[in-house]
């Protein structure tokens, strides 16, 4: 794991700068599964200047970048400096964090909940797990993940390098339950009661009703969102749900189980 971290570039001034900047007074953390609206959740809780930067700070993707960036040489300077820089402005740390990223990052799970299993804490998957499963799916296939890293045609081409891959589509809408298995059981051993909040629950909210959502719950007085314009859109199209149609049929039964396997959770949803 201490792979992931070190300082190709060391900046005494820097290092002096983070050790003096105060810990947050707030932190919060986003648990999530992929394709469940998470990203446009970040650009609107960041662009407030007042709810953190809710970014995937424990990706291992991102991790030697930022570990660059806060001067941290192993794990606990990272989960430390991290945490008094990215609040610096604000005084507050949130950030998202799926199963895997946690497995990932964290040689012992523990430690990350000796960290974080009493700040607030929120928890996004989405109810359609099979067009989650495909979205997903397209995302890996085609290597376009976001409204904001592609334009139009980018876009309209990876939809057509897409096919229906039913054994593809399976194995990604497991990997989703498992990482929502692995999460509810954390929570119960942790005592941990989450927010729980569904793609298709914040997708239809604006901006401003999602921020007086998390604003609420952490406690903090009325949050005006900027007038700023999102970035980030929904990129299914007319395909995906073609082929969640065509999914659906031709795996019923093995649907049959996942739904009854994700009942108590999904009945957990605030409506």
């Amino acid at each position: 794991m201490t792979s992931k971290f070190g300082i190709r570039v060391p900046n005494p001034q820097l290092q002096k700068r983070i050790a003096n900047i105060p810990l947050p007074s707030t932190s919060y953390v986003i648990y999530f599964t992929p394709r469940s609206g998470s990203s446009r959740l970040t650009e609107i809780l960041s662009q407030t200047k007042q709810l953190g930067t809710a970014t995937e700070v424990f990706n291992p993707n991102f991790v030697p970048n930022i570990s660059q960036a806060v001067q941290a040489r192993n794990l606990n300077e990272y989960i430390e400096n991290t945490r008094r820089w990215l609040s610096r402005q604000n005084g507050v740390f949130g950030f998202e964090i799926t199963d895997h990223q946690l497995r990932a990052v964290f040689p012992d799970t523990q430690l990350f909940f000796d960290h974080f299993g009493t700040a607030p804490s929120f928890w996004l998957i989405r109810e359609d797990i099979v067009a989650q499963a495909i979205s997903l799916a397209k995302m890996v296939t085609t290597s376009v993940a976001h409204t904001v890293m592609a334009n139009a045609e980018e876009i309209a081409e990876s939809d057509k390098k897409f096919s229906y891959d039913p054994k593809v589509i399976k194995q990604w809408l497991k990997h989703i339950l498992v990482a929502e298995e692995n999460s509810e059981d954390n929570f119960r051993t942790q005592g941990i009661q989450p927010r729980r909040l569904s793609y298709e629950q914040i997708t239809p909210m604006s901006a401003q009703e999602t921020v007086d959502l998390f604003a609420r719950e952490l406690g903090f007085d009325s949050i005006t969102m900027p007038e700023v314009d999102l970035k980030h859109r929904r990129l299914s199209t007319g395909k995906n749900q073609i082929f969640a149609d065509r999914f659906r049929n031709d795996e019923a039964a093995f649907l049959k189980r996942i739904k009854a396997r994700r009942a108590p959770w999904l009945a957990q949803l605030k409506s």
